[in-house]
């Protein structure tokens, strides 16, 4: 049985899982929050961070490398295109979702969603400020420069690249945050085709519902 250790609105743990609902993989899940010191998470997750993917025993953790496995193990509905040059394109995305992306989008979720409605504490509208008018713009137009006018982002079927940055979209959704479309209409229009996907529609049910169970 796979097991997935982390909680579903970690952007890193929502990729992996993606990655096995994409797969059609049966897994469980087990709610670990970012910062868990306890020794037996320590025991599996080395760097201290989530998610960590079990595999009857065998234990390995990173997002990235979690993919990569579960591409190995289980390689029906593939998330990697074959020729090299395309999935490099397609893995380099990810690692620009991971990073760039992934730093204005969970900067926006936690401070326009975490903090005002789990840790009660107030929202920093200079950190949310600096965010949408300095740094996030510059990562928007290499998006838009990359994306394509129809389909997935950059390849015939959904691969890592998709995974990595509807995650983190996915993440900035919470704080309420959308693309303009007049500026980056082809990154809008991508996004409108993700978050109107059988595959994410399904993923925000699941974390709406987590999200009630924790505020019954």
């Amino acid at each position: 049985m796979i097991t997935v250790h982390g909680v579903s609105l970690s952007p890193f743990a929502r990729k992996v899982l993606f990655g096995l609902e994409h797969k059609e993989i049966a897994y469980e899940q087990i709610p670990v929050f970012p910062g868990d010191d306890s020794e037996a998470f320590a025991a599996i997750s080395p760097l201290n961070k989530i998610p960590v993917l079990e595999d009857d025993g065998f234990t390995v953790p990173d997002s990235s490398i979690i993919l990569r496995y579960l591409e190995a193990r289980f390689p029906d509905k593939p998330l990697y295109p074959e020729d090299p040059q395309q999935q490099a394109t397609a893995c380099f995305l990810e690692e620009y979702a991971d990073t760039k992306l992934m730093d204005c989008c969970a900067g926006l979720f936690r401070e326009k969603f975490l903090n005002p409605n789990l840790f009660q504490k107030p929202t920093d509208d200079d950190v949310v400020s600096t965010i949408l008018n300095d740094t996030l713009p510059p990562v928007l137009a290499y998006l838009e420069s990359a994306a394509q006018e129809d389909g997935f982002f950059n390849h015939e079927h959904l691969t890592v690249a998709d995974i990595g940055i509807t995650s983190a979209f996915m993440a900035s959704s919470y704080a309420d945050y959308q693309v303009d479309a007049d500026a980056y209409p082809k990154l809008a229009g991508y996004l409108e085709r993700a978050f109107g996907s059988t595959l994410v529609k399904a993923r925000f049910k699941q974390e709406q519902d987590w999200l009630a169970s924790m505020n019954p």
